[in-house]
């Protein structure tokens, strides 16, 4: 079929009769969701696609997705609408018809937008990106589009943070807060695309408009980084040198956004998904930032300063939520959500409403210890079907080193706690490959998690069932651990089979996540712009869903790593020099890497310190 086939009418009945029967969960593709918005093109200046490069379950779990479309669509002369990946069998079918991959909202190729705006929250979606763009009958590069046309191809999200390994096939990356600038970036879009007596559509952009804009958003708009208007040099020994600007009025640091929480629009009428979700809830984030300094915490660092939404603002927020969606629970969400300094007020409020509804009330990221336990028990959970601790470390050595001002009897009596109030189950969060670890580190992490699963018996004498989540620590820019290497993958897997000898208990589950995984996360968490190649390559021999266990493939990438003449190990595994210059340098979080050195001298410092007592005390 040639482009001019696919109108969204005729795109829609393609789909409807020969595509979706098909396939497995068709509900993901066919839109129609209640609060979705449709406005035709015809009637509006700039047309965006919101493009998150996961699956459908995934992508309307993030409350970024449904922020920005609600900024969006509330202007008279916008429209947003929204693109998933698809799962294998849909980009099958895609591709044996010729249809290109669309939008829920009007069936419309995501090549006939504007504007197209990925998420960025995760290092392994990164060939979903090249995926989608493909689908969509978009040119990858940013060259390519220069030179062939097409919309411009916007990215934010954690991932914008640190944005070099993927200069090839993004025009332009919001880095922080995104509710402000995005309207200011599309009035900019409106103002080039109608200047100078020119048609209110000119897309596809020809190469000097599209740099005409990008130069201008970047000249006057805070938190806008265009890669193409930087360059980078390296020195003999592969070391990056400098990342500079290429012409005056481009700002050498790229100062991230941050918004005011409370005075920041939020959607009161979210979308409500067709099927079954990963957060199939309504969500009111009732602070941004934490006043917790864990120095492995990307998030931590990103989200300052710490914003908190009023108790009052937060009630009207899940009220007006739950009127206009019919969900069944409203969860509270921050990276602390325990540390909002009126929660008791919080819950004291929503209590009634609660009740009233039938709603249930979630409060994810608490704090391992007992004063989450009682917020828990106020907010009178029915379900009681499992607590989670993030305990990340079991020694207290290691927890100085990570800065988690928590202890073991911490832990033990939340347990306890949850157990008495009738939970049924423990889940907990740690972490191996940490900085300095030890295998007896990793023998603590496997003694507390017995001492856990015994504290039942201690309240009523039966076994506790425990859930334990092990992940593979990986160091992130913008941390005090960025001049850090990551574990050796082998090494990885021998702690996580020593940890499996050491627990026993049909009352124990354990899950651990991929070494193999954590290891590309590791490269590509601290890039730059030498692996856009490797990347590129990586999706010509068929990576894409690389978070998804039955298609990640790490002999492909280790192929594409060899081919591109990259070695991931320069980016994964090589402890940083104290004065190296970072690919993100030019980025800024508000952390200075002075202040992030010291913070990673104090780590040492307090494994020492620590190490030094014990080895004092008497026997």
């Amino acid at each position: 079929m040639t482009r001019a086939a696919f109108t969204p009418t005729k795109l829609r009945s393609l789909l409807e009769d020969e595509i979706l029967p098909a396939v497995n969960r068709p509900g993901r593709y066919i839109g129609s969701e209640l609060n979705i918005i449709r406005k035709e093109h015809s009637g509006v200046d700039v047309t965006v696609a919101l493009a998150f490069p996961d699956l459908y379950e995934i992508g309307m779990s993030h409350l970024g997705i449904q922020i920005l479309y609600d900024i969006i669509n509330k202007i008279e002369w916008a429209a947003a609408e929204r693109v998933f990946a698809p799962w294998v069998d849909m980009e099958q079918k895609l591709r044996e018809k010729g249809v290109p991959l669309y939008s829920l909202e009007t069936f419309t190729p995501m090549r006939d937008f504007d504007l197209v705006g990925f998420s960025l929250s995760y290092e392994l979606c990164y060939t979903n990106v090249l995926n989608m763009l493909d689908l969509g009958g978009i040119p990858l590069r940013f060259s390519d589009r220069c030179r062939e046309g097409g919309p411009l191809v916007i990215a934010g999200g954690l991932g914008s943070f640190v944005p070099e390994p993927m200069w090839e096939f993004i025009d332009l990356f919001v880095v922080g807060d995104g509710e402000e600038v995005i309207v200011e970036l599309l009035e900019e879009f409106r103002r080039h695309a109608t200047a100078k007596g020119r048609s209110k559509k000119r897309l596809p952009f020809d190469s000097s408009a599209r740099m005409e804009f990008l130069r201008a958003a970047a000249k006057k708009l805070k938190g806008i980084y265009v890669p193409h208007l930087y360059r980078t040099e390296y020195g003999a020994d592969g070391l990056l040198l400098r990342t500079e600007p290429v012409e005056e009025g481009i700002p050498e640091t790229v100062q991230k956004r941050v918004v005011d929480l409370a005075s920041s629009p939020y959607p009161e009428k979210p979308i409500v998904p067709l099927v079954e979700v990963v957060h199939n809830r309504a969500v009111v984030e009732i602070a941004r930032g934490c006043r917790r300094a864990c120095r492995f915490c990307q998030a931590r660092s990103l989200y300052r300063p710490v914003r908190e939404l009023p108790a009052s603002e937060i009630v009207r927020r899940a009220v007006g939520i739950i009127q206009s969606t019919g969900f069944e629970q409203i969860s509270l969400s921050s990276l602390s959500t325990a540390d909002h300094t009126e929660i008791e007020d919080i819950l004291s409020l929503l209590s009634g409403f609660s009740k009233e509804s039938h709603t249930a009330i979630s409060l994810p990221s608490l704090r391992p210890d007992s004063f989450s336990v009682e917020l828990l028990e106020r907010i009178g959970s029915s379900k009681k079907s499992g607590i989670t601790l993030a305990v990340e470390a079991a020694t207290s050595r290691l927890r100085a080193v990570i800065n988690k001002r928590i202890e073991d009897e911490d832990v033990l009596s939340a347990a306890e706690a949850a157990y008495r109030h009738g939970w049924n189950l423990v889940k907990l969060y740690f972490m191996i490959g940490l900085p300095t670890e030890t295998d007896e580190d990793v023998a603590a992490l496997a003694r507390l998690v017995q001492n856990i699963a015994d504290v039942r018996k201690r309240v009523d004498g039966r076994r506790g069932n425990v859930n334990v989540s092990i992940a593979c620590f990986v160091p992130k820019a913008h941390t005090p651990f960025q001049w850090e290497k990551f574990h050796n993958v082998l090494e990885l897997k021998r702690k996580i089979s020593y940890i499996k000898r050491l627990i026993r208990g049909r009352n124990i589950k354990l899950k651990f996540h991929d070494p193999e995984k954590s290891y590309l996360e590791a490269v590509f968490s601290r890039g730059d712009r030498r692996l856009s190649a490797v990347i590129h390559r990586a999706w010509l021999k068929g990576c894409r869903l690389d978070d998804w266990s039955e298609h990640f493939c790490l002999s492909r990438w280790v192929e594409a790593f060899r081919e591109s003449n990259v070695d991931p190990d320069f980016y994964a595994s090589r402890e940083r020099r104290p004065d190296e210059v970072f690919p993100w340098d030019h980025i800024s979080c508000g952390l200075s890497n002075r202040f992030l050195s010291n913070e990673r001298e104090r780590a040492m410092a307090s494994s020492r310190n620590e190490a030094e007592s014990r080895n004092a005390a008497p026997e």
